[in-house]
């Protein structure tokens, strides 16, 4: 998701998603929100750390920092931009790893901390910010390595009669579990080439304010709405 999406045709759909109502594939995950939601409040740096340098010059101070914080010594266990894999932000951002010393899976332990370093604009080669820092147990149950939106589909008429009936319908309920979160790569893209059916496109309803379409094998039409990762 480019950096400088046109607001004039954005609809807000939670916090943290907006949709371009002329492409259903232009939806964003608002990385400010996404980082909140998973990691938390960012902590008070140090006096001694620079927050405008790079956090991979300051490793060795860091480190020193979380020893103090934690009783437990440090070390930088890995590196990575989210423009590098699938993801729907609105803004990309790099971010470092640091796991206290011997753990074996940094993914499931506490006291590991965050680095994160957000792209303001123009080439992903350079332009980022500030680095903040996050204290995190159990990283992977966070959300935060959850860089997609997913979608959900259900039966466009609440009221019908037959509204149960359709939402228990097999494949409707197939569809939904692959247009989660982490089922695929990337989410809106196997949903309008894989899921949608032939020769059909999704269509934004003004009234409705959601996207509409049909899914293939699917006997009626449905409401196609943006999921946010799950942040627990």
């Amino acid at each position: 998701m480019p950096d400088d999406v046109n607001l004039a045709t954005e609809t807000m759909t939670s916090n943290l998603i907006a949709v371009d109502r002329s492409y259903l594939e232009c939806c964003s995950l608002d990385t400010a929100g996404h980082l909140e939601a998973s990691l938390g409040v960012p902590l008070e740096l140090p006096e001694h750390l620079n927050a405008d340098g790079w956090a991979t010059e300051q490793s060795e101070a860091l480190c020193r920092w979380f020893a103090r914080l934690t009783h437990q010594q440090y070390e930088h266990v890995t590196r990575d931009n989210t423009y590098n894999s699938e993801n729907d932000f609105s803004s990309q951002f790099v971010f470092s790893v640091f796991a206290p010393v011997d753990r074996s899976e940094w993914l499931y332990c506490d006291d590991v901390f965050i680095v994160v370093e957000t792209h303001l604009g123009g080439d992903v080669r350079g332009n980022y910010g500030s680095f903040q820092v996050f204290r995190v147990d159990n990283v992977a149950e966070t959300g935060f390595l959850d860089w997609t939106l997913g979608w959900w589909a259900e039966p466009i008429n609440p009221n019908a009669v037959d509204h149960l009936a359709k939402l228990e319908d097999r494949e409707l309920q197939r569809a939904n579990d692959e247009m989660g979160v982490g089922w695929s790569s990337h989410p809106s893209s196997h949903l309008l080439n894989d899921l949608i059916m032939p020769n059909t496109k999704p269509a934004w309803s003004e009234r409705l304010q959601c996207w509409v379409g049909r899914l293939r094998d699917v006997d009626f039409a449905v409401k196609l709405q943006p999921q946010e990762p799950y942040y627990c």
